[in-house]
């Protein structure tokens, strides 16, 4: 059957130069070329066949996530009224009067509620950072008018960037924005800065560079005044001190008398906190270090500050105990905000009665707050478990937005979603009356007065009351004049937005947005008619106008990802088609060498879909979709037709054949998958997934370490039986490792940091240092049971790799002194320069090790000459054995993977260590699993037969097709269960290396192993590798279970067929992990209206879209490409072995 096929698909003969090329012959032997591929090399189309999978699975990815992860479309429209006429007179409809004339904007990077809040139960206060920075709480005692200190609420995600961007424009992030902190980008929208300099102010900054990436320098659109710009780098998490000791210096110098006249706004952003959570986590004492810097600093800071500058001190996220964030756990959404001035801002009949009476101004806001399930929204909160027992007033992060706008007597910027704090408006103010709109007759050469800017639309005023000259507002109706300013930009804003075509989204909640508008705008306007309370009447305006704002930003939160359902059902497609196309190149693979016929009908078909799009393109009938999306589904779509309905040799139709697949014997294979797949449909069972993997693994060990018992040779059943215990226990060990989700507390208990800080104990460390000296051994074992420890191996395993790994053990080794601080600042400094040394080197020495010295390395082979005598006992002849022959193949790769193995445990830390050293001992466990079970089926098969019984009860040689027994069949690589085992055990050693499906579980501080700064594009390629080792590291195995114990064919024995056995484990291997891509994209379809969508199902899909990339690339790019190529080419180079398709 191959044989035919393979005859089928061989080139056509020349057409005779003479003849005239007619149309229909040249379109036959273009696609008679196209299923030739000439320019393919023999042995090679295997490559192509996996690279053709792995472009299926990116096209997949990029049509799903961009139907499903899609931005809000930012507006730049920008609030363009006047708070200020030439006259000198405030337009009430746009802003406040001033408060304060400069502002002192100091954010804490990762300054945590609980950090600052005070905590009154000593036995509550956690020693290493309750109540270090007492003083804003003891101002708020002392000067309740003068000092206001709460919760400040952030929204995920919760990254430094994404958090400046919500605290200058009031807008929410989309979930997607996380990615965006390695790449800061430029704020799009409105935001207090641009308005601060566009009425004149001089803006001024120190700290974070952050911030000039959302706000560049320079040009003329720069907010910042020139020469008093002082950034710094934002991501030496290394150095805890530059970063604070500049915003010191540099803030207190500008709060100097001489200094004060050259600003107006001062935004200061210090990070030492921040990277002594990320470096050392919460517990530790350089966190509280910091904390007590910062207490000094705010001291001296409320010492040099003016009457007429008003203190505003954030917290842009917080962190949690190990000093994460990015995620939207309560550790990291809870900051803090304290804003305080020298001059009352509050008025004393706020605190005349408690919070909690029904005679308190804000009663009815609490009240509707209280009952709001969404954290940012309550109008105090709790912490009990962080000794906050008591409640405490709580804000959103982006109600600063709107809060500092009209303290500073500026327009709300557009597009902002947050509320004025009611405490900061509750005060008697004054509001002089609106110029008048310059009349037509004005003089000639005099501009033209701006007309006074309407509420609530862009051209009606019917809603706003007439107003006396110079009114003096109570603090109940500055209050409400804050809110109703809030309530008309956002009114603007809802408008704008909706009558786009990309704001439809929103359409269908402005019916009930509307209504609730105009129930407050009547109760406003009812409040200055005759007959009325105008007290109560305003009380109910402003409940309303608050309904309204809270309402919007529910609605805006619940629709802020646009969903395309079309690119969505393309992305789906197209995943489902690519295992359609996996199964048949396995089938094809298994069959005969057809992979390349296979390829070139996929290019075939894909070159006839993009012809017939194109068509219809030109027809108008792809009107409305993206014309470079709709050109990759269309390709997708014809090469996966072009592959699965490709004629075959069988007699049964291909598209049909898949028919086989129903019968439950033919279905058992893809159980594990199945399972794991409907994993998804459940945000519990997706919530505690490592459980689930750790179940099936489990199961499949365990079903193995049954079958061992009825092997028929003891040797083979003792080898069984050894192997799959050591392998169950391995496997037990790595689940010890884990750290827990928010979700799955209190029935998960984290192993993963010993100590509440990212610091391994000295116990672990000592341990990784024992595993790099035992791991070479362990190589080198499973070596010598082949008897190919030859040759170069233990040079390379046993020198070089301990090596590698003994210089990663080293790195650690500093990196705890270092942390430890135990040997003074110059120690400490050496220290960390060795360290950086010793991850240079491995770095770089593991890189050529594993690329230019393993390609150039020969075969873990040694010729050995004997002489053979007669029976005189004279030397007859010379025998040549070639010493590590029968796993030549096998044991040249090991070392391509030991060399890479170096590599991932550098990246990882010392527990994710010895949890990578288990996963490489359970790895050589199922090689040799499965090379005896081979065995196993061999030897069963052999003694069905009479001959065989005989050899076997006679003690004759197994194996060697001698005394009745037949040769021992061609190893095929993996099955599909098999692959299972492997993809699982990768995704236990994800979970087991201290990560979870969720953003505050990426480990950060990888970024800076073997560089003190973020570098690119070292960084993130060390953040991925630490992310997704267990995935990279399975993923390089892979071959060996193809090579593993396969001796290649000399020149005259036949080809050598392993490249179609490597297409067959890489497809199957990829099937398994596009699988659980196309489960977790349908489920987070399907429930993207769910409750835990952006906390559950997309995160899950999102690791699932990044393991499938990153094992496309470790499989095809580094596995196949690299290793599996390189030692087919060192085979037919040194022993002349023919390589087939």
């Amino acid at each position: 059957m191959a044989t035919e096929e393979k005859r089928v698909d061989a080139a056509a003969p020349p057409a005779p130069r003479a003849a005239p090329v007619e149309p229909a012959s040249a379109l036959y032997r273009a696609r008679r070329w196209l299923h030739v591929l000439p320019f393919l090399p023999a042995g090679s189309t295997f490559l192509s066949a996996l690279t053709l999978l792995a472009l299926l699975h990116g096209t997949a990815l990029v049509l799903f996530t961009r139907g499903f992860l899609l931005t809000r479309k930012a507006l730049p429209n920008v609030n363009d009224c006047s708070p200020v006429a030439a006259s000198g007179n405030l337009d009430a409809s746009c802003s406040l009067p001033p408060t304060h004339d400069k502002l002192v904007f100091l954010v804490v990077d990762a300054l945590r509620a609980d950090f600052v809040l005070p905590v009154a139960e000593p036995a509550a206060a956690n020693e290493f950072y309750a109540n270090h920075i007492p003083l804003a709480g003891r101002l708020t005692d002392a000067q309740p008018t003068q000092s206001f200190l709460a919760h400040f609420i952030a929204d995920a995600p919760t990254t430094t960037l994404q958090r400046i961007k919500g605290m200058t424009t009031g807008s929410l992030p989309t979930f997607i924005d996380a990615g965006s902190n390695f790449a800061g980008e430029q704020a799009d929208e409105d935001n207090w800065l641009w308005q601060a300099k566009r009425a004149g102010k001089r803006i001024a900054l120190a700290g974070d560079e952050t911030w000039l990436n959302v706000f560049p320098r320079g040009g003329k659109s720069s907010v910042w005044a020139e020469g008093l710009v002082y950034p710094y780098d934002s991501f030496d998490v290394e150095d805890l001190d530059t970063v604070d000791r500049g915003v010191r210096e540099h803030l207190l110098e500008l709060l100097d008398e001489p200094r004060q006249r050259e600003w107006d706004i001062v935004v200061a952003h210090g990070l030492g906190l921040d990277h002594a959570g990320h470096r050392f986590g919460a517990e530790h004492r350089e966190t509280t270090r910091k904390l007590r810097e910062t207490e000094q600093l705010l001291r001296d800071v409320v010492e040099r500050l003016g009457d007429n500058t008003l203190l505003v001190v954030v917290g842009d996220h917080g962190m949690t105990d190990r000093g994460d964030h990015g995620g939207d756990s309560r550790d990291e959404v809870d900051a803090a905000l304290w804003v305080y001035s020298k001059t009352p801002l509050i008025d004393a009949a706020w605190f005349e009665h408690a919070l909690d009476s029904p005679s308190h101004p804000a009663a009815s806001l609490r009240a509707s707050a209280s009952a709001s399930v969404d954290l940012a929204d309550r109008f105090e909160l709790a912490w009990p478990e962080k000794g906050l027992a008591g409640s405490t007033r709580s804000v959103s992060q982006i109600d600063l937005v709107p809060t500092l706008s009209l303290l500073l007597g500026l327009p709300i910027p557009f597009g902002n979603l947050g509320l004025p704090i009611p405490e900061l408006f509750y005060r008697t103010s004054e509001l002089p009356v609106a110029p008048a709109p310059a009349s037509p007759s004005s003089a000639a050469g005099e501009p033209a007065q701006r007309p006074k800017r309407s509420f609530f639309g862009l051209g009606s005023s019917s809603s706003q009351p007439e107003r006396r000259d110079h009114e003096v507002l109570s603090p109940l109706q500055t209050y409400l004049q804050a809110t109703l300013l809030a309530s008309s930009e956002l009114s603007h804003y809802l408008l704008t937005y909706t009558a786009l075509p990309s704001g439809k989204d929103l359409l269908p909640s402005m019916p009930e947005l509307s209504f609730i508008l105009e129930v407050a705008k009547s109760a406003y306007k009812g409040a200055h008619a005759p007959g009325h309370s105008r007290d109560d009447m305003e009380r109910r305006a402003l409940d309303k106008f608050v309904a309204f704002e809270r309402k919007a930003r529910d609605k805006a939160r619940h629709v802020w990802a646009r969903f395309d359902p079309v690119l969505m059902g393309a992305g789906l497609a197209v995943f489902l088609g690519s295992l359609l196309v996996a199964a048949r190149l396995a089938g094809a693979a298994k069959r005969g060498p057809s992979s390349r016929f296979l390829v070139g009908r996929a290019v075939e078909g894909s070159l006839a879909a993009l012809v017939v799009g194109a068509g219809l393109a030109a027809a108008g009938g792809l009107a409305g979709r993206p014309t470079v999306l709709g050109a990759l589904f269309v390709a997708a779509v014809g090469a996966e037709f072009g592959v699965v309905f490709a004629p075959s040799a069988s007699s049964v139709p291909a598209a049909f054949g898949l028919k086989q697949y129903l019968s439950l014997r033919q279905f058992a294979p893809v159980l594990p998958l199945v399972a794991h797949a409907a994993v998804f449909g459940s945000n519990s069972l997706t919530v505690f997934e490592d459980s689930v993997v750790l179940y099936l693994l489990t199961t499949l060990l365990v079903v193995s370490l049954v079958r061992a018992f009825a092997a028929p040779e003891a040797r083979l059943r003792n080898r069984l039986v050894a192997y799959s215990v050591v392998g169950l226990v391995c496997v037990r060990l790595m689940s010890v490792s884990t750290i827990c989700r928010e979700e799955q507390v209190p029935r998960c208990h984290p192993t993963f940091y010993l100590a509440p800080g990212s610091t391994a104990s000295k116990v672990v460390l000592g341990l990784s240092v024992a595993a790099a000296l035992v791991v070479p051994t362990v190589l080198r074992s499973s070596l010598a049971v082949s008897k190919s420890n030859e040759g170069v191996a233990p040079l390379f395993l046993g020198v070089g790799v301990r090596a590698l790994l003994l210089g990663g053990s080293a790195y650690w080794a500093l990196d705890h002194a270092v942390a430890a601080g135990s040997y003074g600042a110059t120690g400490t400094e050496l220290a960390g320069v060795a360290k950086t040394g010793f991850a240079r080197a491995v770095l770089v020495a593991g890189t050529l090790a594993a690329t230019l010295v393993w390609r150039l390395s020969p075969l873990c082979i040694r010729v050995q000459r004997e002489q053979v005598q007669n029976s005189t006992g004279q030397a007859a002849r010379t025998q040549i054995k070639v010493i590590g022959f029968a796993n030549a193949l096998g044991s040249s790769y090991l070392l391509f993977f030991g060399a890479a193995f170096s590599l991932l445990v550098l990246v990882s830390p010392p527990p994710a260590q010895l949890v990578l050293v288990l996963h490489l001992v359970v790895l050589v466990c199922l090689l040799e699993i499965w090379d005896s079970e081979r065995d196993v089926a061999h030897l069963t098969s052999s003694l069905a037969s009479t001959a065989s019984l005989e050899a076997f009860l006679q003690g004759d040689d197994l194996g060697d097709g001698a005394g009745g027994f037949p040769p021992a069949p061609p190893h095929t690589g993996p099955t599909f269960v098999q692959l299972s085992t492997l993809a699982l055990l990768a995704h236990l050693s994800f979970f087991a290396t201290g990560h979870q499906a969720a953003l505050s579980s990426i480990q950060w501080s990888s970024a800076f192993i073997g560089f003190p700064t973020v570098t690119y594009p070292f960084s993130p390629l060390l953040v991925t590798l630490n992310t997704l080792s267990g995935f990279v590291l399975t993923a390089l195995a892979l071959p060996l279970f193809v090579l593993w114990n396969v001796p290649p064919p000399l020149k005259d024995q036949g080809a050598l067929f392993a490249p179609r056995h490597l297409l067959r484990a890489g497809a199957g291997y990829l099937a398994y992990f596009a699988g659980l891509a196309l489960a977790s994209a349908a489920c987070a379809a399907h429930l993207r209206r769910h409750l835990f969508v952006w906390k559950v199902f997309a995160p899950r899909f999102m690791l699932a879209g990044v393991a499938l990339v990153a094992t496309d690339v470790a499989v095809v790019g580094c596995a196949m490409a690299w290793g599996a190529t390189g030692v087919l080419s060192k085979v037919k180079a040194s022993l002349g072995t023919r390589v087939a398709e």
